[in-house]
């Protein structure tokens, strides 16, 4: 194996990420003159693709709460199972378990998937779309 193979390697994913960030910025700007033009030409028909309509909407998210809410009630499942995890371990007694896979068994008789779900907030955490990766 050479150094150059092993110096590639380890830059790209630099750069991908370099490519992803700049990519990001074009359709950010992008969909801002689009908007400006629209604007200026009583327009109220924009022609956006993907990548603008969603740096579009993370620009108008900056001051909400609304991912952080979804986040925390997503991933709370999980977390009480490891809270009851460690009680039951500490007190020997496995109500706190038991009590919490009840809930989770609720929540899949609702016909909620939760890795499907946990999958998702994971990928909005850092900006990608997942509902199309679920559905391929």
């Amino acid at each position: 194996m050479s150094v150059w193979s092993l110096l590639t390697g380890a830059l790209s994913p630099i750069s991908e990420a370099y490519k992803s960030n700049q990519k990001r910025k074009q359709a950010r700007e992008s969909a801002q003159a689009k908007l400006s033009l629209a604007k200026v030409n009583n327009d109220y028909r924009l022609d956006l693709n993907d990548d603008e309509w969603e740096a579009l909407s993370k620009q108008n998210e900056d001051g909400t709460w609304k991912d952080e809410y979804v986040t925390v009630i997503i991933t709370s499942p999980f977390v009480l199972l490891f809270l009851a995890s460690i009680a039951s371990s500490i007190s020997g007694d496995m109500t706190y378990l038991n009590a919490v896979n009840l809930g989770i068994e609720n929540i899949k008789n609702l016909g909620v998937d939760l890795g499907d779900l946990m999958y998702v907030v994971v990928l909005a955490a850092v900006s990608i779309k997942g509902i199309g990766s679920i559905r391929k």
